[in-house]
């Protein structure tokens, strides 16, 4: 009677091996989705971390260069731009103002070529470019500064 029991009972459960090793199979597959998913967020995070890092180097460069020296060349510090962020632009204001609302009057005309530092003198930097990966978010790096020398 015992073995008939236990061939009953083998019986009921032939197969559900087979049914949790899918199902852990399964558990497992995206268990690592989730963690390649989360790996391609971290390195997009750390390219945009990079273009921030690399935008707020090359505005603190261009405001030292305004306070060592009263002439300053823009074409030049746009093209070191230009090779650190691809596609990035650059624009100079010879006032505090905000990059995001430039149609002021006080933020309307940008500074071009060589300029004249006077002393002492605001000005506003604005960085601008386009991550490839997020084409529709523009990212903008802002930094102003009262220049003044001895």
């Amino acid at each position: 009677m015992v073995a008939m029991n236990y061939a009953a009972s083998a019986r009921r459960q032939s197969g559900s091996f087979i049914i949790e090793a899918l199902v852990s199979l399964l558990l497992f597959a995206v268990a690592l989705m989730g963690l390649l998913a989360l790996s391609a967020q971290g390195l997009n995070q750390v390219g945009q971390s990079k273009a921030r890092n690399d935008a707020s180097y090359a505005v603190g460069e261009l405001l030292s260069e305004m306070w060592v020296s009263s002439s300053v060349n823009l074409t030049n510090w746009s093209s070191r731009l230009q090779t650190a962020i691809p596609g990035a632009t650059g624009t100079v204001y010879l006032s505090t103002c905000d990059c995001v609302d430039t149609g002021t009057n006080v933020c309307s005309s940008a500074a071009s070529g060589t300029v004249t530092i006077a002393n002492p003198q605001a000005v506003t930097v604005c960085v601008a470019w386009t991550d490839r990966k997020d084409p529709d978010n523009p990212r903008r790096y802002q930094a102003s500064s009262m220049i003044t020398r001895n």
